[in-house]
């Protein structure tokens, strides 16, 4: 569980890293709303320490924050949000299923690409 719990805060970190960077150009408001959705989901998600259905929301919330924003950006902005809401919506952890290491490495490898795209946009 902890494993799992921490290798989604590392990739929320990098995707806030990644917007901390790249935050400027004309859609300043939104990259930096979406920095702050990130915040706030690494508290969650370090505060849920153990508790799969409290990350699990937390990481729900996450992908309903990157969703709305989506609707007020514009072009490359606007598509990396949705696909980061994508990749976050479809995340969720159930510690029965034998394959959720596999499944966090996908996701991991989504959120990377999302974040990639989410940062040119915002530069």
């Amino acid at each position: 569980m902890n494993i799992l719990r921490n290798s989604l805060a590392v990739v929320a970190a990098s995707a806030l890293l990644g917007l901390t960077a790249a935050c400027s150009g004309s859609q300043t408001a939104v990259c930096e709303e979406a920095t702050k959705a990130f915040t706030d989901y690494s508290s969650k998600a370090a505060g849920a320490a153990g508790d799969i259905k409290g990350l699990n929301a937390a990481t729900g919330d996450l992908a309903a924050q990157l969703k709305e924003l989506s609707g007020k950006a514009d072009g490359d902005l606007k598509v990396a949000l949705a696909g980061m809401a994508d990749s976050w919506a479809s995340f969720k952890i159930d510690l029965s299923d034998p394959a959720a290491a596999t499944k966090l490495t996908e996701f991991g490898q989504k959120a990377t690409q999302a974040t990639q795209q989410l940062a040119s946009a915002c530069s």
